[in-house]
């Protein structure tokens, strides 16, 4: 039974990842803290999610009134609205928040599915409410922040039930137009806002300068906070590199274990040329083969049950700006060892970077030579502004909805890093990983009849039938996220450097992490609670060289608060304006080292200027519920 869940957690992970927030992951990063100490739940704060769609109809994506807290659903995988007039993307269907609502009350056939259940887990790590069950147990993050669901991969899995099969699908050119949604989307809601992206696997240049890296990196410019996990491939040995010489031979040896394709990834300086030869199990010599002769010159070879894809830097298939040589081979044939021989017939640099897919730290695909530590982080991770978060184990085991005990071994103790938890540095020798959260195994909504809720033993006990569990790095990362709901929630303002400073900032490392930062956990072990408590910190606006050191709660308020002023002063004069600058009100203390104080006025946010009698002063900045 358990070697099927291994299976089932496998085969979710290959290509992209998995699930969700529960209560073993919530108490590692001090969230209940959170929820005790401040009144914080992801209230008007926008959260995107680009994974395998939504099941709208879970009740813990529909609020108290019967009413969806989805604004948009894009389906990019159907086409039927792609020629809509109110579709200018001109993909998929995009589905608004009045016709999910009327879908909900009239029932029939739903607007758009998530048949694995994937997208549906993960989302809900991020935003569910819990409402599920009566106890809220299997609550997200940020459970009132509003949702938009990009549906913008499939996963393939065989039929179950009375199901249908799925078959695969990904198109990397659909990444950009999501971005391009999002961003008109965040524009039109008007709320602050992080998107995740939970899709990626080893492969690419993995330096930032990808096309797709380049698109990333232009959305947070644009003052967009995009989350992407590191990937699932940690644990193999996948990464390959070395140097070559004039006129040196290298072998580059591959274990072939699996039966399906195996692709190898190799980059290398547009100033050298190398000439390729395969060996495949058999002895048997194919090439050699001459290098590209120019950057955009593509030397290509189908060889039966082997692809060669030799391209200059300015052809390669992942438009990158490095100027760097990709080689690109596809070997689907038979199990055993091959070689990839390469000979620098001209050679300035002589550095080669390559990869395996898939090659996990599951199955017998991997380098038997030129093996290189870490260097397992996707493509889009490489990206040079987004947050990045890791995987690590708090509980591997949960009893499921017949009452009996389940235990996922093999992958981590308690507070080491999940086994396939990828791992940096990029190429470019950058770390790639900025922190890491629990996500072995967290608590996810399940919805009926996908692939995900035919595995009973997943289901959770006292769940309803409507949650199970999930891992993973598609687990830890939008738990991540639901923390920058939460930050977001504090200070709309904050941009998506001082998110991403805060949460590497606040970190915390142990005797798993050892010194950090470093290639494997980043910065440390995310804590939600210090991350909370930091960004607090960022509402206090100091004009003067300032002798106040004043802390605020509760903040966000319905409008009474404390603020403790840390000694007691002789008089304090207290003004409170809005955002707009206008006066709301003025009140003086006297000998005192605390301040209560009501705002009045309409939710919002406003400013507390406090001065004391050497003039010197503070504003902070105070919302309003």
């Amino acid at each position: 039974m358990n070697r099927l869940l291994l299976f089932i957690v496998i085969f979710f992970c290959f290509i992209l990842h998995s699930n969700a927030q529960g209560i073993p992951p919530r108490e590692e990063v001090n969230l209940d803290d959170v929820y005790t100490q401040y009144d914080l739940n992801g209230e008007a704060v926008l959260v995107i999610m680009l994974d395998r769609g939504i099941d709208y109809r879970h009740p813990d994506f529909i609020d108290e009134n019967g009413n969806t807290r989805i604004a948009y659903i894009y389906d990019m995988i159907d086409p039927t609205g792609a020629s809509d007039p109110e579709n200018p993307y001109g993909v998929g269907t995009i589905f608004t928040q009045d016709q999910i609502n009327t879908s909900l009350d009239t029932g029939g056939d739903p607007l758009s599915t998530d048949r694995g259940g994937h997208g549906t887990a993960t989302t809900g790590i991020i935003a569910g409410d819990g409402s599920g069950t009566t106890s809220g147990e299997f609550q997200g993050v940020a459970p009132n922040a509003t949702i938009i669901s990009i549906k913008i991969v499939l996963d393939g899995f065989p039929a179950f039930g009375d199901q249908p099969a799925q078959q695969g699908f990904y198109n990397p050119a659909y990444i950009p137009i999501a971005l391009a949604f999002a961003a008109d989307k965040i524009q039109e809601l008007n709320l602050p806002s992080v998107t995740l992206m939970n899709i990626g696997s080893i492969g690419g240049p993995t330096d930032g300068t990808s096309l797709l890296c380049r698109s990333i990196d232009d959305f947070v410019a644009l003052g967009n906070t995009f989350v992407c996990g590191v990937g699932d491939d940690g644990g193999s040995d996948n990464a390959a590199s070395g140097d070559i010489t004039q006129g040196q031979s290298v072998d580059i040896e591959i274990q072939k274990g699996e039966a399906g394709n195996l692709r190898f990834d190799m980059w290398y300086s547009e100033s050298d040329r190398f000439t390729v030869s395969l060996e495949r199990p058999d002895g048997t010599i194919e090439g050699p083969f001459a290098a590209p002769a120019n950057a955009s010159t593509a030397v290509d070879q189908t060889l039966g049950d082997i692809s060669m894809f030799h391209r200059g830097a300015d052809v390669e298939f992942f438009g990158a700006t490095s100027n760097r040589r990709e080689l690109l081979i596809d070997f689907s044939g038979a199990i055993g060892t091959y070689k990839v021989i390469l000979e620098g017939t001209q050679v300035n640099d002589g550095n080669f970077k390559a990869s395996l897919n898939p090659a996990l730290y599951s199955n017998e695909n991997k380098f038997l030579s030129f093996v290189t530590a870490g260097a397992s982080i996707n493509d889009f991770a490489s990206a040079n502004s987004l947050i990045t978060p890791g995987d690590y184990v708090v509980q591997n085991d949960w009893t499921d909805i017949n009452g009996v005990f389940r235990d996922i071994t093999g992958q981590g103790e308690t507070g080491e890093l999940w086994i396939g938890s990828s791992e940096g540095p990029t190429q470019d020798g950058r770390l790639g990983i900025d922190f890491v959260a629990p996500g072995e195994v967290c608590h996810a909504p399940y919805a009926a009849n996908t692939f995900y809720e035919s595995f009973s033993f997943n289901i959770l006990q006292n769940s309803n039938g409507l949650y199970g569990i999930q891992n993973a790095v598609s687990a830890s990362a939008p738990l991540s996220t639901g923390v920058i709901a939460l930050m977001l929630e504090v200070n709309p303002e904050l941009t998506p450097n001082q998110i991403r400073d805060i949460l590497r900032d606040t970190s915390r490392a142990d005797s798993f992490t050892g010194s950090v930062p470093n290639n494997t956990w980043g910065y440390g072990k995310l804590d939600a609670l210090a991350a909370i408590d930091a960004t607090f910190e960022t509402l206090a606006l100091e004009d003067n060289t300032v002798n106040i050191s004043p802390h605020l709660f509760p903040n966000p308020t319905q409008g009474d608060i404390r603020i403790d002023l840390g000694k007691t002063y002789p008089e304090i004069d207290l003004t409170v304006t809005n955002i707009l600058g206008q006066f709301i009100s003025l009140e003086q203390f006297v000998n005192t080292n605390t301040l209560d104080l009501t705002i009045k006025g309409s939710s919002g946010i406003y400013f507390v200027s406090i001065v004391d009698p050497q003039g010197m002063h503070t504003t902070l900045k105070v919302i309003k519920k």
